[in-house]
Protein backbone atom coordinates (compact mmCIF):
# COMPACT_ATOMS: atom_id res chain seq x y z
CA UNK A 1 0.00 0.00 0.00
CA UNK A 2 1.13 3.42 -0.44
CA UNK A 3 0.80 4.98 2.62
CA UNK A 4 -1.82 7.71 1.75
CA UNK A 5 -4.76 8.25 3.24
CA UNK A 6 -8.14 7.36 1.93
CA UNK A 7 -10.94 9.66 2.19
CA UNK A 8 -14.98 9.85 0.91
CA UNK A 9 -16.26 13.25 -0.02
CA UNK A 10 -19.26 13.65 2.30
CA UNK A 11 -22.67 12.45 0.78
CA UNK A 12 -24.69 15.36 -0.15
CA UNK A 13 -28.67 15.95 1.34
CA UNK A 14 -31.07 13.88 0.00
CA UNK A 15 -32.70 17.26 -1.11
CA UNK A 16 -29.42 18.04 -3.15
CA UNK A 17 -29.43 14.69 -4.72
CA UNK A 18 -33.23 14.85 -5.85
CA UNK A 19 -32.56 17.90 -7.71
CA UNK A 20 -30.21 16.13 -9.85
CA UNK A 21 -32.11 12.91 -10.06
CA UNK A 22 -33.31 14.15 -13.87
CA UNK A 23 -29.70 14.16 -15.51
CA UNK A 24 -28.38 10.99 -13.46
CA UNK A 25 -31.35 9.09 -15.36
CA UNK A 26 -30.68 5.17 -14.88
CA UNK A 27 -27.45 5.60 -12.75
CA UNK A 28 -29.69 6.82 -9.82
CA UNK A 29 -28.69 8.61 -6.62
CA UNK A 30 -25.14 7.02 -7.82
CA UNK A 31 -25.11 9.37 -10.83
CA UNK A 32 -26.63 12.46 -8.69
CA UNK A 33 -23.95 12.47 -6.11
CA UNK A 34 -21.23 11.97 -9.10
CA UNK A 35 -22.80 15.08 -10.38
CA UNK A 36 -23.12 16.68 -7.31
CA UNK A 37 -19.27 16.42 -6.64
CA UNK A 38 -18.49 17.89 -9.51
CA UNK A 39 -19.96 20.99 -8.50
CA UNK A 40 -23.62 20.43 -9.86
CA UNK A 41 -26.54 21.49 -8.22
CA UNK A 42 -29.56 21.37 -10.79
CA UNK A 43 -30.46 18.66 -13.55
CA UNK A 44 -30.63 22.03 -15.71
CA UNK A 45 -26.66 22.76 -14.73
CA UNK A 46 -26.04 18.94 -15.06
CA UNK A 47 -27.90 18.39 -18.76
CA UNK A 48 -25.84 21.07 -19.70
CA UNK A 49 -22.40 19.58 -18.52
CA UNK A 50 -23.71 16.15 -19.61
CA UNK A 51 -24.77 17.14 -23.23
CA UNK A 52 -21.82 19.56 -24.92
CA UNK A 53 -22.61 21.31 -28.33
CA UNK A 54 -20.87 23.84 -30.44
CA UNK A 55 -24.20 26.12 -28.98
CA UNK A 56 -22.58 26.68 -25.92
CA UNK A 57 -19.44 28.07 -27.21
CA UNK A 58 -19.52 31.74 -26.17
CA UNK A 59 -19.30 34.87 -29.02
CA UNK A 60 -15.48 34.80 -29.75
CA UNK A 61 -16.20 38.72 -29.82
CA UNK A 62 -16.24 39.10 -26.01
CA UNK A 63 -12.57 38.17 -25.75
CA UNK A 64 -10.41 41.80 -25.36
CA UNK A 65 -9.06 42.97 -28.89
CA UNK A 66 -10.64 40.30 -31.26
CA UNK A 67 -12.53 42.94 -33.30
CA UNK A 68 -9.74 44.72 -33.68
CA UNK A 69 -7.37 41.06 -34.19
CA UNK A 70 -10.38 39.63 -36.57
CA UNK A 71 -10.48 43.29 -38.68
CA UNK A 72 -6.31 43.64 -39.06
CA UNK A 73 -6.25 39.76 -39.88
CA UNK A 74 -8.77 40.06 -42.96
CA UNK A 75 -6.79 43.64 -44.41
CA UNK A 76 -3.66 41.50 -44.77
CA UNK A 77 -5.85 38.81 -46.48
CA UNK A 78 -7.48 41.43 -48.72
CA UNK A 79 -4.09 43.12 -49.47
CA UNK A 80 -2.39 39.89 -50.03
CA UNK A 81 0.28 40.32 -47.00
CA UNK A 82 2.48 37.39 -45.55
CA UNK A 83 1.29 36.67 -41.96
CA UNK A 84 3.21 34.60 -39.59
CA UNK A 85 2.12 32.36 -36.75
CA UNK A 86 4.35 32.57 -33.90
CA UNK A 87 4.00 29.56 -31.81
CA UNK A 88 5.94 27.91 -28.45
CA UNK A 89 7.28 24.55 -28.49
CA UNK A 90 4.66 22.36 -26.45
CA UNK A 91 1.81 20.77 -27.98
CA UNK A 92 -0.71 23.61 -26.76
CA UNK A 93 1.56 26.26 -28.69
CA UNK A 94 2.15 23.48 -32.06
CA UNK A 95 -1.62 22.93 -31.62
CA UNK A 96 -2.51 26.61 -31.89
CA UNK A 97 -0.14 27.69 -34.38
CA UNK A 98 -1.34 24.28 -36.78
CA UNK A 99 -4.98 25.54 -36.73
CA UNK A 100 -4.21 29.19 -37.29
CA UNK A 101 -2.12 28.52 -40.34
CA UNK A 102 -5.06 26.06 -41.33
CA UNK A 103 -7.82 28.66 -41.14
CA UNK A 104 -6.10 31.57 -42.69
CA UNK A 105 -5.06 29.44 -45.40
CA UNK A 106 -8.51 28.73 -45.44
CA UNK A 107 -9.70 31.99 -45.90
CA UNK A 108 -7.22 32.57 -48.54
CA UNK A 109 -4.37 33.92 -46.84
CA UNK A 110 -0.88 33.62 -46.52
CA UNK A 111 0.87 32.18 -43.55
CA UNK A 112 4.01 30.76 -42.34
CA UNK A 113 4.90 29.64 -38.67
CA UNK A 114 7.58 30.06 -36.91
CA UNK A 115 8.36 28.27 -33.64
CA UNK A 116 11.02 28.42 -31.68
CA UNK A 117 13.84 26.00 -30.88
CA UNK A 118 13.82 24.89 -26.70
CA UNK A 119 17.35 25.27 -26.78
CA UNK A 120 17.89 28.53 -28.53
CA UNK A 121 15.65 31.67 -27.94
CA UNK A 122 13.43 29.63 -25.93
CA UNK A 123 9.60 30.49 -25.08
CA UNK A 124 8.66 34.18 -26.37
CA UNK A 125 9.39 36.54 -29.14
CA UNK A 126 12.79 37.20 -30.50
CA UNK A 127 14.44 40.00 -31.75
CA UNK A 128 16.25 37.92 -34.56
CA UNK A 129 13.28 35.54 -35.51
CA UNK A 130 11.17 38.96 -35.72
CA UNK A 131 14.00 40.12 -38.05
CA UNK A 132 14.29 37.46 -40.60
CA UNK A 133 10.31 37.54 -40.75
CA UNK A 134 10.06 40.79 -41.74
CA UNK A 135 12.78 39.99 -44.36
CA UNK A 136 11.00 37.22 -45.93
CA UNK A 137 7.72 39.35 -46.29
CA UNK A 138 6.18 39.25 -43.08
CA UNK A 139 4.28 42.46 -41.96
CA UNK A 140 2.02 40.83 -39.37
CA UNK A 141 2.62 38.28 -36.80
CA UNK A 142 0.45 36.57 -34.44
CA UNK A 143 1.39 34.90 -31.15
CA UNK A 144 -0.40 31.73 -30.15
CA UNK A 145 0.60 30.82 -26.33
CA UNK A 146 2.95 33.76 -25.62
CA UNK A 147 3.99 37.31 -26.33
CA UNK A 148 1.57 38.82 -23.48
CA UNK A 149 4.71 40.28 -21.66
CA UNK A 150 7.37 40.67 -24.52
CA UNK A 151 6.66 44.61 -24.28
CA UNK A 152 10.58 44.78 -25.92
CA UNK A 153 9.99 42.88 -28.74
CA UNK A 154 6.49 43.91 -29.61
CA UNK A 155 8.56 47.83 -29.80
CA UNK A 156 10.78 46.19 -31.97
CA UNK A 157 8.81 44.48 -34.65
CA UNK A 158 7.01 47.88 -34.44
CA UNK A 159 9.85 49.64 -35.19
CA UNK A 160 10.58 47.66 -38.57
CA UNK A 161 7.18 47.75 -39.89
CA UNK A 162 5.45 44.85 -38.40
CA UNK A 163 2.49 44.41 -36.41
CA UNK A 164 1.84 42.05 -34.04
CA UNK A 165 -1.34 40.52 -32.98
CA UNK A 166 -0.91 38.65 -29.07
CA UNK A 167 -2.97 35.54 -28.81
CA UNK A 168 -2.15 34.40 -25.28
CA UNK A 169 -3.60 32.74 -22.01
CA UNK A 170 -0.71 33.71 -19.55
CA UNK A 171 -0.77 36.20 -16.98
CA UNK A 172 0.01 39.49 -17.89
CA UNK A 173 1.93 41.85 -16.40
CA UNK A 174 0.93 45.47 -15.27
CA UNK A 175 1.80 48.50 -16.78
CA UNK A 176 3.69 47.22 -20.27
CA UNK A 177 3.20 48.35 -23.63
CA UNK A 178 0.23 47.20 -25.55
CA UNK A 179 0.49 45.80 -29.11
CA UNK A 180 -1.79 46.21 -31.69
CA UNK A 181 -4.07 43.22 -30.27
CA UNK A 182 -4.07 41.97 -27.14
CA UNK A 183 -6.47 38.68 -27.03
CA UNK A 184 -6.11 37.56 -24.02
CA UNK A 185 -8.98 36.11 -21.13
CA UNK A 186 -6.81 38.05 -18.55
CA UNK A 187 -7.65 41.26 -20.06
CA UNK A 188 -11.01 41.16 -19.53
CA UNK A 189 -13.16 41.60 -16.80
CA UNK A 190 -16.51 39.66 -17.41
CA UNK A 191 -14.94 35.97 -17.19
CA UNK A 192 -15.15 35.73 -21.57
CA UNK A 193 -12.56 33.02 -22.14
CA UNK A 194 -11.60 32.11 -17.96
CA UNK A 195 -9.75 28.73 -18.36
CA UNK A 196 -8.99 29.15 -22.35
CA UNK A 197 -5.64 27.67 -23.05
CA UNK A 198 -3.03 29.04 -26.01
CA UNK A 199 -4.80 26.80 -28.41
CA UNK A 200 -8.21 27.78 -26.91
CA UNK A 201 -7.49 31.53 -27.59
CA UNK A 202 -6.24 30.78 -30.66
CA UNK A 203 -9.55 28.60 -31.44
CA UNK A 204 -11.53 31.66 -30.77
CA UNK A 205 -9.58 33.46 -32.91
CA UNK A 206 -10.11 31.28 -36.10
CA UNK A 207 -13.90 30.85 -34.64
CA UNK A 208 -14.07 34.77 -34.64
CA UNK A 209 -12.23 35.10 -38.21
CA UNK A 210 -15.00 31.78 -39.62
CA UNK A 211 -17.95 34.23 -38.36
CA UNK A 212 -17.28 36.45 -40.68
CA UNK A 213 -17.19 34.22 -43.61
CA UNK A 214 -19.57 31.71 -45.04
CA UNK A 215 -17.75 28.87 -44.60
CA UNK A 216 -17.48 26.76 -41.23
CA UNK A 217 -14.43 25.39 -40.18
CA UNK A 218 -12.89 22.12 -41.13
CA UNK A 219 -13.17 19.52 -38.59
CA UNK A 220 -9.78 19.63 -37.47
CA UNK A 221 -9.43 23.43 -36.32
CA UNK A 222 -11.74 21.65 -33.07
CA UNK A 223 -9.46 19.16 -32.92
CA UNK A 224 -6.47 20.55 -32.95
CA UNK A 225 -7.67 22.96 -29.90
CA UNK A 226 -8.69 20.03 -28.45
CA UNK A 227 -5.13 18.75 -28.01
CA UNK A 228 -3.55 21.88 -26.78
CA UNK A 229 -6.78 22.16 -24.04
CA UNK A 230 -5.79 18.71 -22.84
CA UNK A 231 -1.80 19.31 -23.37
CA UNK A 232 -1.85 22.41 -21.10
CA UNK A 233 -3.99 20.61 -18.66
CA UNK A 234 -6.84 23.35 -19.03
CA UNK A 235 -9.74 22.79 -16.91
CA UNK A 236 -12.89 20.36 -18.33
CA UNK A 237 -15.64 22.57 -17.78
CA UNK A 238 -17.43 25.25 -19.78
CA UNK A 239 -15.88 25.77 -23.05
CA UNK A 240 -13.02 23.88 -22.62
CA UNK A 241 -15.15 20.92 -22.34
CA UNK A 242 -17.46 21.77 -25.55
CA UNK A 243 -13.74 22.34 -27.37
CA UNK A 244 -12.33 18.77 -26.00
CA UNK A 245 -15.79 16.95 -26.52
CA UNK A 246 -16.52 18.28 -29.96
CA UNK A 247 -12.52 17.56 -30.95
CA UNK A 248 -12.42 14.34 -29.73
CA UNK A 249 -15.42 13.22 -31.62
CA UNK A 250 -13.75 15.01 -34.99
CA UNK A 251 -10.21 13.25 -34.01
CA UNK A 252 -12.31 9.95 -33.80
CA UNK A 253 -13.11 9.60 -37.75
CA UNK A 254 -10.63 12.56 -39.08
CA UNK A 255 -9.77 13.03 -42.36
CA UNK A 256 -6.83 14.75 -41.95
CA UNK A 257 -3.61 13.77 -43.24
CA UNK A 258 -1.70 14.48 -40.41
CA UNK A 259 -4.01 13.49 -37.65
CA UNK A 260 -5.13 10.47 -39.30
CA UNK A 261 -1.01 9.08 -39.64
CA UNK A 262 -0.30 10.28 -36.36
CA UNK A 263 -3.63 8.38 -34.75
CA UNK A 264 -2.63 5.32 -36.56
CA UNK A 265 0.66 4.81 -34.71
CA UNK A 266 -0.48 6.57 -31.12
CA UNK A 267 -3.59 4.86 -30.94
CA UNK A 268 -3.05 1.47 -33.14
CA UNK A 269 -6.10 -0.64 -31.11
CA UNK A 270 -8.80 1.67 -32.27
CA UNK A 271 -11.41 1.79 -29.89
CA UNK A 272 -12.82 5.14 -28.10
CA UNK A 273 -10.66 8.25 -28.29
CA UNK A 274 -10.13 10.00 -24.99
CA UNK A 275 -8.22 12.00 -22.85
CA UNK A 276 -6.40 9.07 -21.57
CA UNK A 277 -5.22 8.06 -25.00
CA UNK A 278 -4.40 11.94 -26.05
CA UNK A 279 -2.52 12.40 -22.51
CA UNK A 280 -0.75 9.18 -22.67
CA UNK A 281 -0.11 7.73 -26.18
CA UNK A 282 -0.67 11.15 -28.38
CA UNK A 283 0.87 14.03 -26.65
CA UNK A 284 4.17 12.92 -26.02
CA UNK A 285 4.93 12.08 -29.50
CA UNK A 286 4.31 15.11 -30.32
CA UNK A 287 6.48 16.72 -27.62
CA UNK A 288 9.05 14.40 -28.69
CA UNK A 289 10.78 16.71 -31.37
CA UNK A 290 10.64 19.63 -29.26
CA UNK A 291 11.89 18.07 -25.90
CA UNK A 292 14.74 16.95 -28.07
CA UNK A 293 15.53 20.47 -29.94
CA UNK A 294 13.54 21.22 -32.48
CA UNK A 295 9.80 20.99 -32.64
CA UNK A 296 9.40 21.49 -36.46
CA UNK A 297 9.00 17.80 -37.66
CA UNK A 298 5.47 17.67 -35.14
CA UNK A 299 4.00 21.28 -36.42
CA UNK A 300 4.86 19.88 -39.93
CA UNK A 301 2.72 16.54 -38.72
CA UNK A 302 0.21 18.69 -37.84
CA UNK A 303 0.03 20.83 -41.01
CA UNK A 304 0.79 17.68 -43.14
CA UNK A 305 -1.84 17.58 -45.94
CA UNK A 306 -0.17 14.87 -48.02
CA UNK A 307 -0.97 11.22 -46.95
CA UNK A 308 2.37 9.96 -47.66
CA UNK A 309 4.37 12.86 -46.37
CA UNK A 310 1.85 12.39 -43.05
CA UNK A 311 3.17 9.26 -42.43
CA UNK A 312 6.44 9.52 -43.41
CA UNK A 313 6.57 12.76 -40.54
CA UNK A 314 4.45 10.43 -38.30
CA UNK A 315 7.24 7.89 -38.56
CA UNK A 316 9.93 10.36 -37.87
CA UNK A 317 7.87 11.82 -34.55
CA UNK A 318 7.17 8.15 -33.24
CA UNK A 319 11.47 7.42 -33.75
CA UNK A 320 11.94 11.03 -31.92
CA UNK A 321 9.50 9.68 -29.32
CA UNK A 322 11.45 6.20 -28.61
CA UNK A 323 14.58 8.23 -28.64
CA UNK A 324 13.22 10.80 -25.70
CA UNK A 325 11.90 7.68 -24.01
CA UNK A 326 15.41 6.49 -23.91
CA UNK A 327 16.88 9.40 -23.01
CA UNK A 328 14.13 10.02 -19.98
CA UNK A 329 14.87 6.03 -18.63
CA UNK A 330 18.47 6.68 -18.72
CA UNK A 331 18.14 10.15 -16.69
CA UNK A 332 15.65 7.86 -14.52
CA UNK A 333 18.16 5.44 -14.01
CA UNK A 334 20.74 8.38 -13.12
CA UNK A 335 18.90 10.45 -10.68
CA UNK A 336 17.67 7.12 -8.85
CA UNK A 337 21.46 6.10 -8.33
CA UNK A 338 22.14 9.57 -7.50
CA UNK A 339 19.74 9.52 -4.71
CA UNK A 340 20.53 6.40 -3.37
CA UNK A 341 18.77 4.34 -0.53
CA UNK A 342 19.84 6.53 2.03
CA UNK A 343 17.49 9.04 4.17
CA UNK A 344 15.65 11.77 1.63
CA UNK A 345 15.94 15.48 1.85
CA UNK A 346 13.17 18.31 1.96
CA UNK A 347 13.49 18.09 -1.91
CA UNK A 348 14.80 15.52 -4.26
CA UNK A 349 17.67 17.50 -6.24
CA UNK A 350 19.55 15.43 -9.21
CA UNK A 351 22.03 17.12 -11.55
CA UNK A 352 24.21 15.79 -14.27
CA UNK A 353 25.96 16.91 -17.44
CA UNK A 354 24.31 14.14 -19.13
CA UNK A 355 20.89 15.35 -18.46
CA UNK A 356 18.91 17.13 -22.07
CA UNK A 357 16.76 20.27 -21.25
CA UNK A 358 13.78 18.63 -22.95
CA UNK A 359 13.51 16.18 -20.39
CA UNK A 360 14.12 17.47 -17.47
CA UNK A 361 10.70 18.36 -16.71
CA UNK A 362 9.24 15.17 -16.60
CA UNK A 363 12.30 13.84 -14.69
CA UNK A 364 11.54 16.16 -11.72
CA UNK A 365 7.80 15.05 -12.03
CA UNK A 366 8.18 11.35 -11.68
CA UNK A 367 10.37 12.00 -9.02
CA UNK A 368 7.85 14.28 -7.09
CA UNK A 369 5.12 11.80 -8.47
CA UNK A 370 6.83 8.49 -7.08
CA UNK A 371 8.25 10.38 -3.69
CA UNK A 372 5.47 12.79 -3.19
CA UNK A 373 7.64 15.37 -2.20
CA UNK A 374 9.31 19.01 -4.54
CA UNK A 375 11.78 17.54 -7.17
CA UNK A 376 14.39 19.74 -9.29
CA UNK A 377 15.89 18.01 -12.03
CA UNK A 378 19.18 20.22 -12.87
CA UNK A 379 21.12 19.99 -16.68
CA UNK A 380 24.57 20.90 -15.78
CA UNK A 381 26.78 22.94 -18.73
CA UNK A 382 29.72 24.86 -19.11
CA UNK A 383 28.50 28.40 -17.63
CA UNK A 384 24.99 27.87 -16.23
CA UNK A 385 22.75 25.49 -14.93
CA UNK A 386 19.48 24.56 -16.05
CA UNK A 387 16.79 23.09 -13.85
CA UNK A 388 12.96 22.01 -14.12
CA UNK A 389 11.38 22.02 -10.78
CA UNK A 390 7.67 20.21 -9.94
CA UNK A 391 5.96 19.62 -6.33
CA UNK A 392 3.07 18.08 -4.56
CA UNK A 393 0.20 20.52 -3.31
CA UNK A 394 1.99 20.35 -0.08
CA UNK A 395 4.83 22.50 -0.85
CA UNK A 396 4.82 26.20 -3.14
CA UNK A 397 7.62 25.67 -5.12
CA UNK A 398 7.62 28.61 -6.93
CA UNK A 399 7.74 30.59 -3.42
CA UNK A 400 10.44 28.47 -2.37
CA UNK A 401 12.64 29.20 -5.60
CA UNK A 402 10.85 33.38 -5.18
CA UNK A 403 13.60 33.73 -2.35
CA UNK A 404 16.88 33.19 -4.28
CA UNK A 405 15.25 34.70 -7.49
CA UNK A 406 18.19 37.25 -7.40
CA UNK A 407 20.60 34.25 -8.31
CA UNK A 408 18.73 33.45 -11.39
CA UNK A 409 19.65 34.99 -14.55
CA UNK A 410 15.93 33.63 -15.91
CA UNK A 411 13.33 31.41 -13.85
CA UNK A 412 9.61 31.50 -13.67
CA UNK A 413 6.50 28.76 -13.14
CA UNK A 414 3.76 28.58 -10.35
CA UNK A 415 3.45 26.44 -7.28
CA UNK A 416 3.54 23.16 -8.57
CA UNK A 417 5.73 23.89 -11.52
CA UNK A 418 8.72 25.90 -12.02
CA UNK A 419 12.04 26.69 -13.81
CA UNK A 420 15.19 28.41 -13.54
CA UNK A 421 18.53 29.32 -15.19
CA UNK A 422 21.47 29.90 -12.87
CA UNK A 423 25.46 30.48 -13.06
CA UNK A 424 27.12 27.52 -11.89
CA UNK A 425 29.12 29.42 -9.68
CA UNK A 426 25.72 30.11 -7.20
CA UNK A 427 24.32 26.71 -7.85
CA UNK A 428 25.04 25.14 -4.72
CA UNK A 429 24.07 28.47 -2.91
CA UNK A 430 20.78 28.08 -4.90
CA UNK A 431 20.47 24.01 -3.94
CA UNK A 432 20.92 24.82 -0.09
CA UNK A 433 18.38 27.49 -0.47
CA UNK A 434 15.99 25.61 -1.89
CA UNK A 435 16.24 22.44 1.26
CA UNK A 436 15.91 24.93 3.75
CA UNK A 437 12.75 26.92 2.02
CA UNK A 438 11.23 23.60 1.63
CA UNK A 439 12.19 22.27 5.05
CA UNK A 440 10.89 25.87 6.32
CA UNK A 441 7.29 25.04 4.75
CA UNK A 442 6.72 23.32 7.66
CA UNK A 443 4.81 20.15 5.88
CA UNK A 444 5.32 16.93 5.43
CA UNK A 445 6.60 17.22 1.62
CA UNK A 446 6.46 12.94 1.50
CA UNK A 447 3.37 12.55 2.80
CA UNK A 448 1.36 13.54 -0.49
CA UNK A 449 -2.62 14.50 -0.82
CA UNK A 450 -4.74 11.84 0.66
CA UNK A 451 -6.98 9.71 -2.26
CA UNK A 452 -10.19 11.39 -2.72
CA UNK A 453 -12.90 8.96 -3.18
CA UNK A 454 -16.40 9.82 -4.90
CA UNK A 455 -18.43 7.11 -2.76
CA UNK A 456 -18.23 3.77 -1.08
CA UNK A 457 -19.84 1.08 -3.42
CA UNK A 458 -20.19 -2.49 -3.66
CA UNK A 459 -19.90 -4.24 -7.07
CA UNK A 460 -23.55 -4.80 -7.16
CA UNK A 461 -23.41 -1.28 -7.64
CA UNK A 462 -21.23 -0.84 -11.22
CA UNK A 463 -23.87 -2.45 -13.67
CA UNK A 464 -24.11 -1.21 -17.12
CA UNK A 465 -25.93 1.88 -16.01
CA UNK A 466 -22.85 2.98 -14.30
CA UNK A 467 -20.43 2.24 -16.57
CA UNK A 468 -22.94 4.33 -19.28
CA UNK A 469 -22.87 7.38 -16.65
CA UNK A 470 -19.04 7.09 -16.59
CA UNK A 471 -18.77 7.46 -20.28
CA UNK A 472 -21.54 10.61 -20.75
CA UNK A 473 -19.82 12.13 -17.57
CA UNK A 474 -15.94 12.65 -19.70
CA UNK A 475 -14.18 13.68 -21.17
CA UNK A 476 -11.76 13.93 -17.89
CA UNK A 477 -9.10 16.07 -16.49
CA UNK A 478 -8.40 19.04 -15.27
CA UNK A 479 -11.30 20.13 -13.06
CA UNK A 480 -13.30 16.73 -14.13
CA UNK A 481 -11.35 13.55 -12.80
CA UNK A 482 -12.31 10.13 -13.75
CA UNK A 483 -14.97 9.12 -10.65
CA UNK A 484 -12.67 7.05 -7.74
CA UNK A 485 -14.67 4.27 -5.64
CA UNK A 486 -14.14 2.31 -2.94
CA UNK A 487 -15.19 -1.42 -2.29
CA UNK A 488 -13.98 -3.45 1.04
CA UNK A 489 -13.67 -7.12 1.41
CA UNK A 490 -13.05 -8.20 -1.51
CA UNK A 491 -11.20 -11.64 -2.01
CA UNK A 492 -8.28 -11.55 -4.75
CA UNK A 493 -8.58 -14.57 -6.50
CA UNK A 494 -5.78 -14.15 -9.39
CA UNK A 495 -3.00 -12.81 -8.44
CA UNK A 496 0.01 -11.97 -10.76
CA UNK A 497 2.79 -9.26 -11.12
CA UNK A 498 4.02 -8.02 -14.86
CA UNK A 499 6.49 -5.20 -15.97
CA UNK A 500 10.28 -4.84 -15.49
CA UNK A 501 11.31 -5.94 -12.41
CA UNK A 502 7.20 -7.39 -11.13
CA UNK A 503 6.76 -3.05 -10.63
CA UNK A 504 2.78 -3.59 -11.96
CA UNK A 505 -0.27 -5.54 -10.67
CA UNK A 506 -2.79 -7.72 -12.52
CA UNK A 507 -5.59 -9.39 -10.34
CA UNK A 508 -8.90 -10.38 -10.17
CA UNK A 509 -11.09 -9.44 -7.43
CA UNK A 510 -14.55 -11.00 -6.33
CA UNK A 511 -17.13 -9.78 -3.87
CA UNK A 512 -18.50 -13.96 -3.73
CA UNK A 513 -21.29 -13.15 -6.17
CA UNK A 514 -19.30 -11.04 -8.54
CA UNK A 515 -15.61 -10.83 -9.90
CA UNK A 516 -13.95 -8.15 -11.85
CA UNK A 517 -10.59 -7.75 -13.40
CA UNK A 518 -8.23 -5.25 -12.08
CA UNK A 519 -5.16 -3.33 -13.04
CA UNK A 520 -2.79 -1.51 -10.59
CA UNK A 521 -0.22 0.79 -12.16
CA UNK A 522 3.14 0.56 -9.50
CA UNK A 523 1.42 -1.74 -6.94
CA UNK A 524 3.13 -4.74 -7.64
CA UNK A 525 5.05 -5.01 -4.35
CA UNK A 526 2.32 -4.08 -2.18
CA UNK A 527 2.09 -6.78 0.63
CA UNK A 528 -1.52 -7.73 0.36
CA UNK A 529 -1.44 -9.73 3.60
CA UNK A 530 -2.58 -13.39 2.26
CA UNK A 531 -6.40 -12.17 2.51
CA UNK A 532 -9.65 -9.70 1.67
CA UNK A 533 -8.06 -6.40 0.36
CA UNK A 534 -9.67 -2.51 0.27
CA UNK A 535 -8.98 -0.89 -2.71
CA UNK A 536 -9.68 2.37 -4.46
CA UNK A 537 -10.25 2.39 -8.16
CA UNK A 538 -11.52 4.23 -11.22
CA UNK A 539 -13.52 2.42 -13.88
CA UNK A 540 -11.37 2.03 -17.34
CA UNK A 541 -12.34 0.41 -20.63
CA UNK A 542 -9.51 -1.30 -22.42
CA UNK A 543 -9.29 -2.09 -26.02
CA UNK A 544 -6.28 -4.82 -27.17
CA UNK A 545 -6.45 -5.73 -30.80
CA UNK A 546 -9.77 -5.03 -31.32
CA UNK A 547 -11.19 -6.32 -28.07
CA UNK A 548 -12.82 -4.26 -25.50
CA UNK A 549 -13.44 -5.19 -21.64
CA UNK A 550 -14.13 -3.10 -18.77
CA UNK A 551 -11.68 -3.34 -15.48
CA UNK A 552 -10.76 -1.78 -12.69
CA UNK A 553 -7.47 0.43 -12.08
CA UNK A 554 -6.45 0.33 -8.94
CA UNK A 555 -5.08 3.01 -7.24
CA UNK A 556 -4.59 1.68 -3.72
CA UNK A 557 -4.73 -1.33 -2.03
CA UNK A 558 -4.36 -2.45 1.68
CA UNK A 559 -5.55 -5.65 3.34
CA UNK A 560 -9.20 -5.28 4.55
CA UNK A 561 -7.68 -5.27 8.61
CA UNK A 562 -5.97 -2.13 7.95
CA UNK A 563 -8.06 1.11 9.13
CA UNK A 564 -9.03 3.52 6.97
Amino acid sequence: MSGRRWTITPEPEPEALSQLMRAASRSGSLGARLLHNRGLRTSEEALTFLLPDLNQLNDPFKLPDMEIAVDRVFRAIGNQEKIAVYGDFDVDGLSATALLLHAIRDLGGTAVAHIPGRDGSGHGLDNDALSRLNADGVSLVITVDTGSNDADQITFAETIGVDVIVTDHHIVEPGLRRPLALVNPHMGSDGAGEGLTGAGVAFKLAQALYSRTDLNWPGHVIALAALGTVADVGPLKGENRVIVSEGLRELQATSHAGLSALLKLAHPNGGDLDTEVLSFNVIPRLNAPGRLGEAVPSLNLLTANDPGEAAMLARQVDDMNTERRQLSQEAWDAARLELGNGPMKPALIVKSTEFRSGILGPLAGRLSGEHGRPAIAIALGETHARASARSPESVDIHAVLSAVSDRFDQWGGHARAAGFTVPNEHLDEVIDAIQEGVAAAGKDPGAGPPLQADAEVGFSDLGASTWDFIKVLGPYGEENPAPVFITRNLNPVQIRTMGAGGRHLRMVLSDDRETWDAIGFGLGKVDLGGGAVDVVYSLRTNTWRGRTKQELHLLDIRPSADKI
